[in-house]
């Protein structure tokens, strides 16, 4: 048996969301111990695992929380691997019974793209991730491999060991697949639109690309702007397009002394209570701007995901 904490690690899901999906639609009757805590079985675990990549290839739990396991087997076999928004953290071992992290899993597939860049083998990295893809999943595909590869790559650069070839090369291949994950998923008509950009100033292009994949596989409309808007034009798309949200990577640089009035202005266009969520490497940088405007910083993938989670239950 399985705590809601350990349940929630593996499926990816909230435990808002576990807890939601119980009381509101009688997904699962977990166990109770003395003290009233919840407790899972392996069944369990497997319906709530598909139910979570039910929900964001476009179904409501409203319509498949009663379905049996293989019901949502058999509704899921015809979605594509690389179209699969759960990817679990951990699994369990079939011999030992023991918990494996899912970085175990893609340490293979991550040493093999690094060999691919270094070799400027542009076709054996692109299948590289397409397998990655196939088997990880598309959230622990960018979280355990695209991300720690660029990780590495860019600390060889400077350190000496790579050219900025491989830099430009592996961020080309990356951004270009990050594209096509986009592009795969297909979203409910009714689901909530998040913008997703980069303020004036801010050229690099990934952080974004992964927050709108991410967005994407948690079953949201994404409208996203490429990187470099003014705020003002990204005000307007937000308007125009009806929005529940705006997502904006700021990577590099961490002092455009422009950035102070950009958000400024940004927060005035789009009203005092619109939310805007920032994350990126150089959020930290302007913490004092994006404080004063009240942005909700993120800090990885799974903050973004509990995030926009948050939003949709408001």
């Amino acid at each position: 048996m399985h705590t809601i904490k350990f349940v929630a690690l593996y499926t990816g899901l909230s435990q808002h969301t576990i807890r939601a999906w119980e009381r509101r639609y009688s997904a699962l009757t977990p166990a109770r111990t003395n003290t009233n805590r919840r407790l899972y079985t392996t069944a369990d675990l497997e319906k709530l695992s598909l139910l979570h990549r039910a929900v964001n290839s476009g179904h409501s739990i409203g319509q498949i929380a009663s379905m049996t396991v293989k019901g949502l087997t058999d509704m899921l076999s015809i979605v594509s691997p690389t179209n699969a928004a759960y990817s679990p953290a951990i699994s369990i071992s079939p011999t030992t019974n023991k918990l494996i992290p899912m970085s175990e899993h893609a340490k293979p597939y991550l040493d093999e793209c690094q060999r691919a860049v270094e070799r400027l083998d542009v076709e054996g990295l692109e299948d590289t991730l397409s397998r990655g893809a196939a088997l990880l999943g598309s959230a622990a595909l960018i979280d355990s491999v695209m991300m720690p590869l660029m990780h590495r790559i860019g600390e060889r650069w400077r350190e000496g060991e790579a050219r900025l070839a491989h830099e430009h090369m592996a961020s080309a291949i990356v951004r270009t697949f990050l594209g096509r994950m986009l592009d795969s998923y297909q979203p409910a008509a009714h689901a909530p639109r998040l913008v997703v950009t980069t303020p004036a100033g801010q050229f690099h292009e990934l952080g974004a690309l992964v927050a709108a994949v991410t967005a994407a596989s948690e079953g949201w409309r994404i409208l996203y702007l490429g990187p470099n808007l003014p705020a003002a034009e990204i005000a307007g798309a937000v308007h125009q397009s009806g929005a529940r949200a705006l997502a904006l990577s700021i990577v590099y640089p961490p002092d455009d002394p422009g950035m102070e009035n950009e958000m400024s202005e940004l927060r005035k266009y789009v009203g005092k209570d619109f939310p805007i969520l920032a994350g990126g490497r150089a959020v930290s940088s302007y913490s004092a701007i994006l404080h004063s405007i009240q942005a909700i910083p993120i800090s990885n993938t799974q903050s973004l995901r509990s995030e926009l989670e948050a939003l949709r239950s408001r």
